[in-house]
Formats: structure tokens, sequence, C-alpha cells
């Protein structure tokens, strides 16, 4: 039905592995965030990547801040696939601040957590303002928080929440981008909706969980049983599973998993990101022609259909995750 606000989005995708999950709230009418998955399975540096973007409440166009967030963000990563897992993520990170402070000028913008898997099962985080990542040892004995929220409390030390950084907010932006201990085996991205209410509540559920799938569930299930504020959004997975599915494939496409399985790519001609150009560079600083071609794919089939040809950049444009359920087997 035209109009209607779908209450939540839940797709279970890498062989029941990882989940992605989102639910409005009981406050908000509308859902602001945006979690998706990007897999490149082609090409010498194979990986798995985990995002998930809050719009800014109070800020302009928060739903599409986030989804221009993701959507440039994995753009990105696809283009500079061949590089370090550490180099690619701050250069992804940067595109996506870019593209948005481009769009709204800093009247509009989002948090960004991402974490990237490479063949070898090394894991990588990137992180601007408050949305979080969390990860579990290989025993699920103890939770570690991964990321410090970019907000005056954290960052300095004072009392106030205000987010000192966000993607759109332009060149001032520093993103967080480190590589994470070994031993860690489940992570957990989640917005603040996800993660509002008290901090030991919160890591009894997922220690008793054992799975990512079961700890997703609970966590959203609680956050709207306490009131449910805001908009709540988790992506869950154990690092362990992903090794088969990160293998050399050759002429493999990528593949992408949005809240409700629907995807439009965008074809850029002669747009090419300058892989040698300082992390600082400015995304304005690289021409970026408009669109001549667009495919949408069908409801819950969230994969890519092509892979940009040389010389070509391929945009994925997230959509909202306010649709219905989908599993991808």
């Amino acid at each position: 039905m035209a109009g209607t606000v779908h209450q939540r989005s839940r797709q279970v995708l890498l062989n029941d592995q990882a989940i992605i999950a989102s639910d409005i709230g009981v406050v908000r009418t509308e859902n602001q965030d945006r979690v998706a998955v990007l897999r490149v399975s082609d090409g010498p540096r194979p990986f798995v990547c985990f995002a998930l973007s809050d719009g800014m409440g109070g800020m302009k166009d928060g739903g599409p801040c986030a989804t221009v967030s993701i959507a440039s963000f994995f753009s990105s990563l696809v283009e500079a696939s061949e590089l370090e897992p550490h180099r690619k993520l701050h250069i992804a990170t940067n595109v996506a601040n870019e593209t948005v402070y481009k769009t709204w000028q800093g009247r509009g913008g989002a948090t960004l957590s991402a974490v990237l898997i490479d063949a070898d099962n090394s894991a990588y985080v990137s992180n601007v303002g408050d949305s979080r990542v969390y990860a579990l040892d290989a025993k699920w004995t103890k939770l570690s928080r991964v990321t410090v929220d970019d907000n005056l409390k954290e960052a300095f030390g004072g009392a106030d929440r205000g987010l000192v950084q966000f993607i759109g907010i332009g060149k001032s932006l520093v993103p967080n981008v480190q590589q994470v201990a070994v031993g860690l085996s489940s992570f957990f991205i989640t917005s603040d909706g996800a993660h509002y209410f008290d901090e030991k509540i919160f890591e009894q559920l997922l220690l008793c969980a054992t799975d990512p799938l079961r700890a997703t569930d609970r966590l959203l299930a609680l956050a709207r049983w306490l009131g449910g504020p805001d908009n709540a959004s988790v992506a869950a997975f154990s690092v362990s599973h992903l090794s088969n599915m990160l293998g050399r494939q050759n002429g493999s496409l990528p593949t992408v998993w949005s809240g409700h399985s629907q995807l439009h790519l965008q074809r850029v001609p002669n747009k090419v990101l300058n892989t040698d150009a300082p992390l600082s560079q400015s995304a304005n600083e690289q021409e970026r022609p408009p669109a001549t071609k667009q495919r949408t794919a069908t409801k819950r089939k969230s994969r890519t259909s092509k892979k940009a040809a040389p010389g070509d950049q391929l945009e994925i444009k997230i959509s909202s995750d306010e649709g219905e359920d989908a599993t991808d087997s």
C-alpha cells in the first residue's frame, strides 16, 4: 500500500552466518537508519564489508544522508578494491563525507560505522559519529567495545553528547580507522537506538545469546520493550564463518545486501578514483560527471548486475531499510 511505513526489516545472509536488521522503534515515524553489506570476491584482495549509517536527527534529510553515505562508501570500496584495507577504508570514508557535504553543504549528515574482513580474516574498522562497533571473543565470554563515540563526552571528556564530527561535515573530517586485535571473532555494529540502554544489560544479552542472529533479534526486541525512543539497527556476524566466502572467484560480481533488497546501480563513465592522492583529498577535487545509465534490481534479489568496466565507476544507491523481511539463502 502506498504510504505504508514498515516497522522492521530483517535479512539473514552469507549462509545464515550474518544478519542485518532494523526497527523503526516506538516513537519515530520514519526510519533514518541504513544498514547494508558489500562482498567483493574477485581480484587480489577479496573482502566483505558490513556498514551502518544513522541519519542525524535535527538536521536536514537524515534518511537520504544515510543512504548516500553508505552508497558512496561502498562505491568507493569497489573502485579501490585492490588497495590494502586500511587505506581503502580511509579513502571510502572520505569520499562518503565529501559526497554528503557536496549535496547538503553541512546542513545534513549521518554516522558511518563499518567492519571490513579481508581474505585472511583480519578485521578493520572505520567509525564516524556515535554508531558503534562491538566485538566478542571466540568463546563468547568477553565483550569489547571497539569504537569511541565522536562526541564531546567521549572524545574530549566533556558532558555534552553532541557530535563533533559526522559524515557530511566537510573538510575537517578525520576518519577513525583501525585494525582490530586478533582473537575477536564476532562483531556487532549498532545504531544508538540499539545500544541506548544500560551497558551491563547490553553486555549480558550478547554474552547469553550464543550466536549473532539470536543476539540481534534480542537486541531489537529489548530496545522496543524499553520504549523504543529511536530507530534501532544492527549488523552482526562471526568472522570464522566468512572465510569460505572470501576465496578468489574469478569473474565473480560484487554483491550487495540492504534492508529490503532493492538496489539501484549507476555507471559513471570516465571517473577513476585517484588512489595515489593524499587521504585528505576531497571528492570535490575529483570530477564527478552525471550518471548516464541506471538499472534497478528486482525486489529480493539484491545483487549487483555488472562490475564497473575499466575507466567506469560503479555507484550504488542503498534503498530505505523500512521494507518487509527478506532472507537471502
